[in-house]
């Protein structure tokens, strides 16, 4: 009976996190496509934008910057496979003409 209780704590925990996780993505969505669409009205004051388009472009603008972020994490990870490709080609040459 006390591993059911830790499982559906755990489970229940996990659920709230989910929940507070998504929950401020939306947020942060919501209003960062509002701030966007200040930004254009104040650009353009005779434009009216519907309401049901503040959400997509938030979210739009969210996965824009994780693809943005997860291309150059991408990069340096290459960067760092090759300079340790070169580093243990080094070190075989070095082992090979005894020089360490």
């Amino acid at each position: 009976m006390n591993s059911l209780f830790l499982q559906e704590t755990a489970t229940k925990t996990v659920n709230v996190v989910l929940h507070d996780v998504l929950t401020f993505i939306y947020y942060l969505a919501h209003q960062i496509g509002l701030g966007i669409i200040k930004v254009v009205q104040s650009i353009f004051p005779g434009a009216a934008f519907p309401g049901n388009l503040i959400d997509p472009l938030g979210f739009l603008i969210i996965l824009t910057a994780f693809v943005l972020l997860v291309s150059v994490a991408k990069k340096i990870a290459w960067i760092l496979i090759i300079a340790g490709w070169i580093l243990l080609f080094i070190r075989i040459l070095m082992v090979i003409f005894k020089l360490g």
